[in-house]
């Protein structure tokens, strides 16, 4: 199938325009000039932009025989060589995607059969098999974006064949250290290579952080493999390894204390990734002033390689550092601030209703400053979502209500810091008092009374306090553990769950989606939001959506297309935004549909900095 890159409507292969709202299928726009560009092509004829869609191809011959040179991978003629392979038994480089509005195969098969990837020895189609070294990449899959997303893969005899996100584009981390940049952000990076590095020596693939060109970092500062190496002797898998290309690596980078550090894991002082990690954050800690402990962080293991805790972020876990209302989250190993926040909302009536009930508003605040050290920035933002209640009369009434009231509100506290929870709490109810009274003023009842959800998120710099009332929601996508689901939605299906009633049971009774919470239809000892506080500390992305958007589990089938993408800084998330929506009309569309999309970056903080 391709998919309409316009609408999400899935045509059949061969169509060259799609059959709902008519755009070619066989080319794209210029970004730069406007001119329509082949999807065969990596460049634009016009103005000479790049416009091809690129993969990073590692190809093998397990049996010693050469690659000869070709035009296109074996596939249907969908992939071809920018540069043409050798004459050798392995190859890596760019191709071009000739049907890059199609899905590949591989992902296709994997979301009917995910084990295939534990199970190199089963057949795709006719004589197309997994190769083994996709395994090494779905074993390491959490430790995204470290290592690049598997796009499409097979096996032709003992030819292997893998397609990865490209990552060519990004700056040699070799590049930024020549630029001298802080020593804290030095010890940034060392802690990423340190903290995958245990991990690939149990893939065996630890070579993978021993190649100068295959160290990456994106325009985000993330670190990130441009693809896996198998490790050849066993000196590769080695701490003092490791050690000797770090020497490699900095020279010309005048720091004793990483000199020092470095010569300790020569001569065995330092014999553990956990040791080293914990070093990395002593050091972090020194310069940033930070209080050592004479003990640090141990347990009464016996084994020497348990006794220190690791210092880094390692395990799974929120990557919005819950905290208790505003105040701060635990101390990280460098403090993260904002490296940028942008957003997008748009509301869409639908295909079935008449008129639009939804209403959003949303209002940021920006400072920056720049110099020859780089941006800084401080940001305060409102973001406020209401889906007014239907089959209730004037209920686009109601959701303007409740937008502008809380808009107003926290406008007018002109606060330099994340309000709390009674606050919050205080403008919420001052919003259904607004629209109560005016249910109560026109003597309406029952289904007459008008009344909205609510989804609020305010945010503060690194800090975020979301709030909500009724089936609205609030999400968070991140790189590393992907989508949760931040709101949980005040209906009798979901109140039935919390009293420990089996989901199933809860939700065949008929009344299971009603809510049991709005503003507007009751007095304010009726509502009662929740409230939760959270710190930034990876970049994320934010969606605030109206049940038009996320039915039918919308949002949890297709965020890995739709959202994830939408976190790096390239992706434009307007356009991104219009393309979800297009999607919810396509397989929901019974409803409104409004959403609003945040960008949140984040980047280590690596220097105190006294605003004015």
């Amino acid at each position: 199938m391709l998919i309409c890159p316009r609408c999400q409507f899935e045509n059949a292969n061969n169509n060259q325009f799609c059959q709902k709202c008519g755009l070619t299928l066989t080319a794209t726009e210029c970004v730069t000039c406007g001119e329509a560009v082949a999807f065969t092509e990596a460049n634009c004829p016009a103005c000479g932009a790049t416009t091809g869609v690129f993969w990073w191809t590692v190809i093998s011959d397990t049996s010693g025989s050469p690659i000869m040179s070709q035009e296109y991978l074996d596939l249907g003629k969908r992939y071809r060589f920018i540069t043409p392979p050798q004459s050798q038994s392995s190859w890596q480089g760019q191709v071009i995607d000739c049907q890059p509005l199609q899905k590949s195969v591989l992902k296709v098969l994997l979301a009917e059969q995910p084990e295939l990837l534990n199970e190199s020895n089963r057949f795709l189609w006719h004589d197309r098999a997994l190769p083994p070294g996709l395994a090494d990449y779905a074993a390491l899959g959490n430790f995204s974006p470290a290592l690049p997303e598997i796009h499409d893969g097979w096996q032709e005899g003992s030819r292997e064949i893998i397609l990865l996100a490209d990552r060519s584009s990004w700056s040699l981390l070799t590049s930024l250290i020549s630029d001298e940049p802080p020593l804290l952000q030095l010890i940034y990076w060392l802690d990423e290579m340190a903290k995958l590095w245990k991990s690939l020596e149990q893939s065996n693939c630890t070579k993978s952080l021993l190649i100068k060109d295959n160290l990456r970092v994106d325009e985000d500062q993330i670190f990130g493999l441009q693809q896996l190496y198998i490790n050849e002797n066993p000196e590769q898998s080695s701490l003092k390894t490791l050690a000797q290309f770090w020497q490699d690596l900095l020279n010309g980078v005048r720091s004793e204390e990483l000199a020092s550090l470095i010569t300790k894991i020569l001569t065995g002082e330092i014999d553990s990734v956990a040791h080293l990690r914990l070093q990395l954050q002593e050091l972090a800690d020194q310069k940033q002033g930070v209080e050592i402990s004479p003990d640090p962080i141990v347990n009464k293991s016996e084994n020497p390689e348990d006794k220190v805790v690791e210092p880094f972020d390692t395990e799974p876990g929120p990557i919005l550092q819950e905290t208790d209302e505003a105040e701060e989250s635990p101390t990280a190993v460098i403090p993260m601030e904002l490296a940028s926040l942008t957003d997008a909302g748009y509301t869409d009536i639908g295909t079935q209703r008449r008129h639009n009930e939804d209403a959003f508003g949303l209002l940021t605040e920006i400072k920056k400053r720049q110099s020859n050290r780089g941006q800084k920035f401080k940001a305060k933002a409102i973001y406020i979502l209401c889906d007014g209640m239907g089959g209730h009369a004037a209920g686009e009434v109601a959701s303007a209500i409740a937008v502008n009231t809380l808009k107003d509100y926290f406008s007018a506290l002109g606060a330099d810091e994340l309000p709390g929870k009674e606050i919050i709490n205080e403008a919420i109810l001052k919003a259904n008092q607004a629209i109560y009274q005016i249910n109560q003023d026109k003597e309406t009842y029952g289904s007459g009374r008008m009344g909205t959800t609510l989804v609020l998120a305010l945010i503060h710099n690194t800090k975020v306090a979301i709030a909500h009332v009724g089936d609205s929601r609030v999400y968070r996508i991140n790189r590393k553990w992907g989508l949760e689901q931040l709101t949980r939605d005040h209906e009798v299906g979901q109140r039935a769950i919390q009293d420990g009633v089996d989901p199933k049971i809860a939700y065949s009774r008929p009344d299971a989606y009603q809510l049991t919470q709005a503003l507007g239809p009751h007095d304010d000892q009726y509502v009662k939001p929740d409230i939760r506080f959270f710190e930034f500390q990876e970049d994320t992305l934010l969606l605030l959506c109206s049940d038009g958007l996320s039915d039918n589990d919308l949002v949890e089938a297709n965020y890995q297309t739709y959202l994830t993408p939408l976190i790096s800084s390239r992706a434009n998330l307007e356009e991104g935004l219009q393309k979800l929506i297009a999607l919810a009309n396509q397989k929901n569309g019974h409803d409104n549909i409004t959403a609003i999309l945040v960008r949140v970056k984040v980047q280590p903080n690596l220097e105190v900095t006294c605003w004015g």
